[in-house]
């Protein structure tokens, strides 16, 4: 049968896709104008309150220099990912991310989906009224573009889930004029750029109330998706990748240090354990490398890649991260 060979985690934001003198500044801007920035213990708080209690500590992080070294760290991580990610040959990657209203919308949420369709289409950019960021999409992947998809492994994931009591979403088509989001666009299109290798996309909604799993549910849906992967026929080397975080909009480095320190040694007790009030927002990607982690729970930690990237003087940004555990 199949097996899991290899999980990969990767950030997807947009200060991966330009350099920080434009994206940078411009999404800090957009932080200091966000009415819902939450602060690490999971409270809505205005922009002005944050910096206020940060007294400066982040100041010494906001120069150009810094931002353009984090930024070719973060490039030469991503780079790094994507060849040695292709260097282990899978057959198959199982790609774990959230959507983000490019699929679904507020008339249907799905917790769990699982896609089972032929080929997996992108979204051609959403228009923000920026034409920079309709450009940073594009650079993200979302640019209409389609890759394989692996039908038959989708149905059998889906299958497996249903018998293993999780009660999953299963979609084989999108809409004429939709399509997949950055977060499995990023994945397809920048991480595994080139290599054609069939997809399966598992959508778990991170962001929106009131259905989002828990993390021990995140957590506990890669473990069982481990073991549709181990009946998956075709003795196919399965790659699973997380797509997505770590902390944003403001930085949480001691729960993104959590995260990557529990899966480095396999602490499902830490994953499972992880407090929801804390997974809000961007943050709420997370559970994607929950999920992750619960499917290579048997594979060693190769090398993880953290910068957080704090880009106002509130220590807004986002906890970059790269990993593969093989």
């Amino acid at each position: 049968m199949s097996q899991i060979i290899a999980v990969a985690g990767t950030s997807h934001s947009p200060v991966l896709a330009m350099e920080p003198e434009v994206m940078w500044n411009q999404r800090a801007e957009a932080d200091r104008n966000n009415p819902e920035l939450y602060d690490n213990a999971g409270t809505i708080r205005p922009y002005a309150d944050i910096e206020s209690e940060a007294a400066g500590r982040f100041d010494a992080e906001l120069t150009l220099d810094v931002w353009n070294d984090k930024y070719a760290r973060a490039q030469a991580a991503l780079a790094r990912l994507g060849q040695d990610l292709v260097g282990l040959a899978p057959d198959l990657v199982i790609v774990i991310g959230d959507d983000q209203d490019e699929l679904f919308t507020r008339r249907n949420r799905p917790a769990i989906a699982v896609y089972h369709g032929e080929k997996m289409a992108t979204h051609l950019p959403i228009d923000h009224g920026s034409e920079t960021f309709n450009e940073v999409q594009r650079l993200l992947g979302m640019d209409g573009a389609v890759y394989p998809a692996h039908a038959a492994a989708g149905e059998h994931l889906i299958r497996s889930l249903v018998a293993d009591d999780f009660d999953v979403s299963a979609s084989a088509e999108t809409e004429a004029d939709g399509g997949f989001g950055h977060a499995f666009a990023f994945a397809a299109g920048r991480l595994l750029a080139g290599y054609p290798v069939p997809v399966v996309p598992v959508l778990l909604n991170t962001y929106f109330p009131p259905n989002q799993p828990s993390p021990a549910r995140c957590y506990d849906l890669g473990a069982a998706l481990k073991r549709a992967v181990d009946t998956l026929p075709g003795d196919l080397r399965v790659a699973v990748v997380a797509s997505g975080g770590l902390s944003h909009f403001v930085v949480d480095t001691e729960l993104d240090r959590t995260v990557l320190d529990a899966m480095a040694s396999a602490d499902a007790g830490t994953l499972r354990g992880i407090d929801p009030a804390r997974l809000n927002s961007g943050t709420s990607e997370t559970r994607n490398w929950i999920a992750a982690a619960g499917a290579g729970a048997h594979l060693a930690t190769r090398w993880t890649e953290y910068i957080p990237a704090w880009r106002t003087k509130a220590g807004t940004g986002i906890g970059l991260a790269f990993g593969l555990w093989a």
